[in-house]
């Protein structure tokens, strides 16, 4: 099983991921990008804050790129409607 390394850039600089994780392939390293993504985006949100300027860069093995994941697609940010403006 091919192991993904999930490295995050952000306006703090690189967090680089040096353990990675095992998937069957970058479809369910995707689905698990997009959840690291939102854990880390609801712990900004618990401060007052989400900053969607950021990637998550996924490496394989030999640190060759596989996905490059925006913050800004792992989430759904819906302006206010008429009655809340």
């Amino acid at each position: 099983m091919p192991r993904y390394y999930f490295h995050i850039h952000s306006r703090d600089g690189i967090t680089p991921d040096e353990e990675g994780q095992e998937f069957d392939g970058p479809g369910e390293a995707y689905s698990a990008a997009l959840t690291n993504i939102r854990s880390l985006l609801a712990g900004e949100v618990e401060e007052g804050g989400m900053d969607l300027d950021g990637r998550l860069e996924i490496t394989d093995g030999n640190v060759e790129p596989v996905l490059i994941v925006s913050f800004r697609e792992a989430v759904l940010v819906r302006a206010p409607g008429p009655e809340n403006r």
